[in-house]
Parts: structure tokens; C-alpha cells; sequence
């Protein structure tokens, strides 16, 4: 099977869409899920996919698409270049990385979608207005043009079904998860963080956005200190966001900013470094899709704690401490920071091996399902003809 992955986005530098992309290719090609892959993406991405696939670059057929990184550019793309393009490259496939327009009719071969998240609804605050509405029409437009769906989590499939309930009576869906990468590379430190964190640090890896509630983490950092409780710095690795500002200045209004390290961009085998040894890795997400980095931190068999939501239970089991969002949720943080710090650590093994099996046998059961209704649709087609 050749399948054409579409991941034309405005990012340049690695997020959780582009990193789930590029893990997605590397596990349907090492495990033989599909023989041949074609990744569209726009020419600012050409370095950043050239990293995030490693070794697998060579067996990936790369295509630069020539349009500016704009949002109504790549917008028009999907829509007028991409069936074009998917029948030029032979592809039996599409796979759409995340949602965009779609019209079904022009495409001569089924069309599936990597479901992350349905944050236009759940929390528009992260886009703006009149941006969110937009988001919502083509979100919307997309899950009802596409013959596949694959969510992340159980999470995000309760939300589909709850926002689109009609939906999964229309096409095939599945919770596949997100494949995640083991370390091809020996980990190093980032070559800024050399000598400032051997203390031990503490980290998130977020963007800067509302639901991150970085700013909730900011202040339970700063009562840290005061209570003599932590006095390593505090790595935050994400890319910047609508919330950027406001955290720079509440670090300097909470006079810790020399304490505070902000990376937007790193490597994979510097990100696994920073999890095998932070004192303590942190998500105080309110709201989440599946969030990749707490699946990594238990790999690495970090200590992990997180707000208390389902698809963070989902995802961290009982490995993770919980802490609750309601309330004095400061406070709830520091002392479920305080009480995993003196805490022996438990020395638990995350099967990531079986977690990878399930992703893989998910997506090859939606990729067989959707292929063969496509063969149904032409078998029926010809006998009409």
C-alpha cells in the first residue's frame, strides 16, 4: 500500500502534531504497515521533518509544496492541489495529519484523518475570535468529508461523539493512540542547559497555551522556593503562543525568571535526555487530546505528576500522582510536587512495545477498512456502467 501523509502546517520547529506525523511514518514503514510513504509539507518544514525522521528520510518520498505560510494559502492547497497530487503519486491513501478542508469527490482514493483534539470547542480561547469559528467550520467540514477517522484517546472519541453524534454511523472509527518513538540516538543534554541543571530540574514540555496552565505551574514553582521545598530551575520546552507574553512577565513579576529555562526547540535525543533526568516531570493540562510528552516521561520512568483529568488518567495510570485543578489548585499542585519529590521512586517498566502494537493494529484495521469499502464503491460502480 502507498499512502500520501499531508502535514502542511505553519510550524517549523517541533510540536505535537508534527512529532505524532513523523513517529505515525517511521512505525507504518519499520513495521511494514504500508510499503512506500510521500509526505507533503510546505519548504519551512523541509529541515524540521528532516530531523524528527532520521534515518527513515531515506525511504520517505519528500514533496515541498511551493505556497506561503499562510493560513488561507494552505488552506487553498488542501483543496485544490492535494487530490491532484494524491493521483500524480499513485497513491492508494490519504492521510490527512490533522483536520483541514476536505472535498471528497475530487480524491480518487479513500481519505482518513488523524483526529487530535476538538479544542475549537472545547477551548476557543487557544485560537481567538473570529479564528475559532473558522476552525470549527473546517473541523466540522473535514469529519464529514473524510471515510476514516483515527482519535488519540478514548478521550477524544467521547468528544467526537458527543459534539458529532452522528458521525460514527457514517464511517469507520478508531482509537489508535499516538506511536511513540523509543530513542534511536544516545541522549544527550541540550548544549544550553550544560552545568545549570546538575542539581536537578524540574519539567514540562507544553505550548504556550491556555489549556497548559503554565501559569498555574509558574506559581506553584515560585511557593516551591519560598517553602525551601525545590531551588533547581524549571525547564519549560514548547513553542511559543498566545500565552507567551504574560508568562515572561509573571516570571519576572514572581522574581524567578533567572530560575525559569524556555526551549521552543529541541532534538529528540535532547528531549530524552531531559526525561531520564528531571527530578520531576509536570502537566497541568486542563484540557488535553492525548499529550504525548506524559506517555515519553513514563517511558523514560520519570517521576510524573499531572492535574486530574480523564485522558490523563487514560495515559498515566497509576504511575503518575494527581493533583486537582479545583480550588486552591496552586496549592494542590505544590503539595503533589512536594510529596513525589521525597517519595521513593517506583521502578515500573511501561511496555511501550505493547503500547505500539495497538496503535499499529489500529490504524492497518481503519487503512484495510477504508480500502475495502473503496473497492466495494467501484466493484458496485462498474456493474452500473
Amino acid at each position: 500500500m502507498r499512502i500520501l501523509v499531508s502535514s502542511v502546517q505553519r510550524d517549523s520547529h517541533p510540536t505535537g502534531l508534527c512529532r505524532a506525523a513523523a513517529n505515525h511514518i517511521r512505525a507504518m514503514l519499520s513495521n511494514e504497515v504500508v510499503s512506500s510513504v510521500v509526505l507533503a509539507i510546505g519548504p519551512w518544514q523541509r529541515e524540521l521533518f528532516r530531523i524528527l525522521l532520521g534515518p527513515c528520510e531515506a525511504k520517505v518520498e519528500l514533496i515541498n509544496i511551493d505556497i506561503k505560510n499562510r493560513s488561507i494559502p494552505r488552506n487553498v492547497w488542501y483543496v485544490t492541489t492535494l487530490p491532484g497530487l494524491a493521483r500524480r503519486c499513485g497513491a492508494d491513501l490519504v492521510h490527512l495529519a490533522y483536520p483541514v478542508p476536505t472535498f471528497r469527490r475530487e480524491f480518487h482514493c479513500p481519505v482518513v484523518v488523524t483526529l487530535h483534539d476538538l479544542y475549537p470547542y472545547d477551548i476557543p480561547e487557544n485560537f481567538g475570535f473570529p479564528q475559532y469559528f473558522v476552525n470549527r467550520v473546517i473541523l466540522r467540514q473535514c469529519l464529514s468529508a473524510v471515510d476514516g477517522i483515527a482519535c488519540v484517546s478514548n478521550s477524544t472519541k467521547s468528544r467526537l461523539d458527543s459534539i458529532f453524534p452522528t458521525v460514527s454511523r457514517r464511517v469507520p472509527i478508531v482509537v489508535a493512540g499516538n506511536y511513540i518513538q523509543t530513542a534511536s540516538v544516545t541522549p544527550a543534554p541540550p548544549a544550553a542547559l550544560v552545568g545549570l541543571i546538575l542539581g536537578g530540574f524540574l519539567l514540562t514540555v507544553a505550548q504556550h497555551r491556555k489549556n497548559k496552565n503554565l501559569d498555574i505551574l509558574l506559581r506553584g514553582y515560585a511557593e516551591l522556593g519560598s517553602r525551601g521545598v525545590f531551588s533547581g530551575p524549571l525547564v519549560i520546552v514548547g513553542s511559543e503562543g498566545p500565552e507567551t507574553p504574560a508568562l515572561y512577565e509573571l516570571g519576572h513579576s514572581l522574581g524567578m525568571q533567572d530560575r525559569l529555562i524556555f526551549i521552543n526547540s529541541i532534538s529528540d535525543h535532547e528531549l530524552n535526555w531531559l526525561y531520564a533526568n528531571c527530578s520531576l516531570f509536570i502537566a497541568c493540562s486542563s484540557i488535553e487530546g492525548y499529550c504525548l510528552p506524559v506517555a515519553e516521561a513514563r517511558v523514560a520512568q520519570a517521576r510524573v505528576v499531572c492535574s486530574d483529568i480523564p485522558i490523563l488518567r487514560e495515559i498515566g495510570g497509576a504511575q503518575c500522582v494527581y493533583f486537582s485543578l479545583a480550588g486552591n489548585a496552586v496549592g494542590n499542585l505544590v503539595d503533589a510536587i512536594q510529596s513525589s519529590l521525597v517519595k521513593e521512586a517506583i521502578e515500573t517498566c511501561t511496555d511501550v512495545q505493547l503500547l505500539n502494537s495497538v496503535v499499529l493494529e489500529q490504524y492497518s484495521k481503519l487503512y484495510a477498512q477504508v480500502i475495502h469499502g473503496q473497492s466495494m464503491i467501484e466493484r458496485i460502480r462498474f456493474r452500473r456502467e
